[in-house]
């Protein structure tokens, strides 16, 4: 057997057991009928960040809202389903996960099960992802799959691979994560790595057949004496995509990331800047060029576990999507393990803890939309319940819980579709993708953990917890 049929043969063993003997964290409850009407509850008004006024009714028929009303809506010969002064809000939207990848420390070798994170996702809520970088032509297939009903998932956009200078990161942090027999197949999948402006442009030509949603330009050092793609190549990347009528976003690091990101021409960022305080000329340089940013506070938190002494619980919610053999391992970091080379950008996030809420509040107070994402999976940083952590962290950087929860529905909608995005909202013509919580998460954020169901496209969704 070659050596690529031995790793593709352990990749598929990795899905394969991955779901051997487990209990998906989601399924469709098919009983429900296609027209049903939702009673009693309080509606959040995505565009405004507000809850509606007084308890409403939402009916639903062939996987659409249809109408909104003040409770006691007449409709009869449906089914009706109690909110019973629950909150119902539209399904969440990340603006940044990896479906492809893993929880698991690398100190654990985990392969990943993308179907375990969709299904994660959903558990949580999240509707909609927008995934930022994984393997080609893979992610595009599975978002096909899961628009023609064949897998069960999130709604996805996806960017493909990561384009990057050579040895430039996301590649660095890869051969330091992964074993060497899988770095030369990982690598040159998940990352386009271009030297020069016309390997640049023909690098996205070749990736536009299969219809990015995105492009994904890396600009940052992880390790830090990795070497950084040049303002050059930015420009290139992000001016071919324009050209096809296809959007980029930067994952960023630091001010000069920042600025250059931003002088390129890219669209949004993915990331806030994390480690220090962004200079003036990087806010500047966003605000002018109503850029929004991913800011992801939640990802660079759940990295500051590797060196904290007392380690912050993981949430309810957390524990309910996380295998139990990857919270295991993520309890102790081995003393056999080698964590020489990201030691310092471990402690650089310890150090910019709080640098990154105040960034958020300076690039607020300029103006820049702020939007939501969770870059998970991630070391232990689950897919779909990180979103929750993000948003309680938004919160903790200045925004208020409904604008917090607005950067995860209306505005995140928005920023993938237009104004012509049907989702995101609750109001009729809009996707039926909505969660139920107990409680008031405009006055809590925390509440918003508390799911009392979760509805895609109208159907409802049956959850297991994978601690259970």
């Amino acid at each position: 057997m070659s050596g690529k049929s031995v790793v593709t043969a352990l990749l598929l063993a990795g899905v394969v057991l991955g779901g051997c003997g487990r209990r998906p964290l989601v399924t469709r409850d098919d009983r429900l009928p296609r027209a049903f009407v939702v009673r009693n509850v309080r509606v959040f008004d995505a565009p405004h960040a507000v809850l509606f006024d007084g308890m409403r009714d939402v009916l639903v028929r062939e996987g659409r809202i249809a109408a909104i009303s003040g409770a006691g809506m007449n409709v009869s010969g449906i089914v009706e389903i109690d909110g019973a002064g629950a909150t119902l809000l539209p399904g969440l939207v990340d603006l940044h996960v990896h479906s492809g990848a893993t929880s698991a420390p690398p100190w654990k070798l985990a392969l990943p099960t993308p179907q375990d994170n969709l299904e994660a996702f959903l558990y949580a809520g999240v509707t909609t992802v927008l995934d930022l970088g994984n393997f080609s032509p893979d992610v595009f297939v599975m978002r096909e799959r899961i628009r023609r009903g064949e897998i069960l998932g999130p709604h996805l956009y996806a960017v493909g691979p990561i384009f990057t200078a050579p040895d430039s990161h996301p590649v660095g942090l890869l051969r330091w994560a992964l074993p060497w027999w899988l770095r030369w197949y990982v690598i040159p999948r998940f990352t386009r790595q271009v030297a020069t402006a016309g390997e640049a442009r023909a690098a996205v030509d070749a990736l536009l057949g299969d219809h990015p949603d995105l492009l994904k330009i890396a600009v940052d050092r992880v390790p830090l004496e990795s070497p950084r793609i040049s303002r050059e190549l930015i420009a290139a990347i992000a001016a071919r995509g324009h050209e096809h009528g296809v959007r980029s976003i930067a994952h960023v690091g630091r001010s000069i990331d920042v600025v250059d990101a931003v002088t390129g021409g890219v669209d949004a960022l993915a990331h806030i800047v994390y480690p220090e305080e962004m200079s003036a000329q990087a806010v500047k340089a966003v605000a002018e060029r109503h850029i929004p940013v991913v800011a992801t506070i939640s990802v660079f938190d759940s990295q500051e576990r590797f060196l904290l002494e007392h380690r912050p619980p993981y949430t309810e919610l957390e524990r309910a999507v996380a295998p139990p053999a990857v919270l295991d391992a993520l309890r102790v970091v081995p003393a056999s393990f080698d964590r020489k080379a990201i030691e310092p950008v471990v402690r650089s996030l310890i150090e910019g803890h709080a640098a990154r809420r105040r960034n958020v509040a300076e690039l607020r107070r300029a103006g820049v939309t702020i939007l939501a994402g969770s870059d998970s999976p991630n070391i232990g940083h689950f897919p779909g319940a990180s979103l929750h952590v993000e948003l309680a962290d938004l919160v903790d950087a200045g925004m208020t819980a409904g604008e917090a929860l607005r950067a995860a529905t209306s505005d995140a909608a928005r920023f993938l579709a237009g104004d012509v995005a049907d989702f995101g909202e609750v109001s009729p013509g809009k996707r039926a993708d909505f969660l139920i919580v107990e409680g008031d998460p405009v006055a809590d954020i925390g509440a918003v953990d508390h799911i009392r169901d979760v509805f895609l496209d109208g159907v409802r969704l049956v959850r297991a917890a994978a601690s259970v």
